[in-house]
């Protein structure tokens, strides 16, 4: 309250204000817990993750002993302790086509802390259709980006959307990979300590909140550079949802591969890094080529094939299943040439370990 222009009528602001969270992650939860300390009344989550032990170096809500509960009731029990007084909309489900229009009824600001591409064309698809102002963020390794969006019905004139920067969604091969990448993890408390600062403002209408303002932070060097998005004439506004594919999604159906490699019938060759194997592998020996490796040394997917003998089947395995399904794709034909056969693992150490 001694915030020169921050009166009363502010704080009431944000305790009416009522906010959907995508995400309990990385950015959801910096953003939830400073929202939810400043006042903000009304807050929506929708995850449909549990925690994990590698989630709490960067989920800040998170602690060792919540391995293994759902994220959406361990944030709530968080912003509750936070603010007592808080309305806490757990939701344990992803958003979809089917139920994000129903989803953002009544909300006055969709803030994105989402980790893939197809939940953020998603987002920014409905936003624009329900005309809710967007606050989107993303953070990838030491780097983090965010900005205001707003287009739709109701939006003001110089209405600007997600889609007017990015008008489509990359493809899977364009980007790093979400299980590779890494971030670290002091970065997603910044970006989404930003984004709950341009929350309040915008809420409270201190200070300028503006549209279409991009802040691309970087760790390392300590700086924000911003950039101004203006509103593309010649593109359409969204009117329905289509088809979002998410790059990080893989096929689960891999029993026969396991049950291969379990016997013996087949070799396991494991590409992930060493300080993966060190969390959670596979219940079994395992060959070990890091994709880091094969990135300095051109040889080495070579050396290792001519480790096996011919007619050999050699199952690759990744955390998830994404790495290895392009491993295979890149290398299938050198194999073949060697007189071995790959396969990739379907879910990899993330179903099977």
């Amino acid at each position: 309250m001694n915030l020169p222009g921050f009166d009363p009528e502010q704080q009431e602001a944000l305790h009416n204000a009522r906010v959907l969270v995508i995400g309990a992650g990385g950015l959801g939860c910096p953003v939830m817990q400073t929202l939810a300390a400043t006042g903000v009344g009304h807050i929506t989550v929708w995850d449909d993750d549990h925690v994990d032990i590698t989630n709490i170096h960067r989920q800040i809500l998170f602690g060792a002993g919540d391995v293994g509960r759902r994220k959406v009731d361990v944030a709530a029990e968080r912003l509750r302790a936070l603010q007592p007084g808080i309305e806490v909309n757990a939701v344990f489900d992803r958003l979809t086509p089917d139920n994000f229009i129903g989803a953002l009824d009544g909300i006055d600001l969709l803030i994105d802390g989402s980790d893939t591409f197809a939940t953020k064309f998603l987002a920014a698809d409905a936003a624009e259709i329900t005309g809710t102002p967007l606050l989107w963020g993303s953070v990838l390794r030491y780097r983090g980006d965010i900005a205001l969006w707003w287009s739709g019905p109701g939006a003001p004139e110089n209405s600007v959307g997600m889609r007017d920067l990015y008008p489509t969604q990359p493809d899977a091969g364009s980007v790093p990979d979400c299980a590779t990448a890494g971030v670290l993890g002091v970065t997603t408390s910044v970006v989404g300590s930003l984004m709950s600062t341009e929350a309040v403002k915008f809420l409270t209408g201190i200070g300028r909140a503006e549209i279409g303002r991009l802040h691309m932070y970087d760790a390392l060097s300590t700086t924000i550079r911003r950039f101004t998005v203006t509103r593309d004439p010649a593109r359409p506004l969204a009117h329905t949802l289509g088809t979002y594919t998410d790059a990080c999604a893989v096929s689960t159906d891999g029993q026969s591969l396991y049950d291969d490699i379990r016997t013996g019938a087949a070799h396991a060759l494991d590409i992930r890094e060493p300080h993966e194997r060190a969390i959670a592998d596979l219940p079994f020996a395992s060959a070990h080529l890091p994709l880091s490796e094969v990135e300095r040394n051109p040889e080495a997917v070579a050396n290792a094939l001519a480790e096996y003998a011919e007619g050999d089947e050699i199952v690759v395995y990744c955390a998830g299943g994404v790495r290895s399904d392009k491993f295979v794709d890149t290398y299938a034909k050198q194999a073949q040439q060697r007189g071995v056969t790959l396969k990739s693992l379907p879910g990899g150490v993330q179903r099977w370990g």
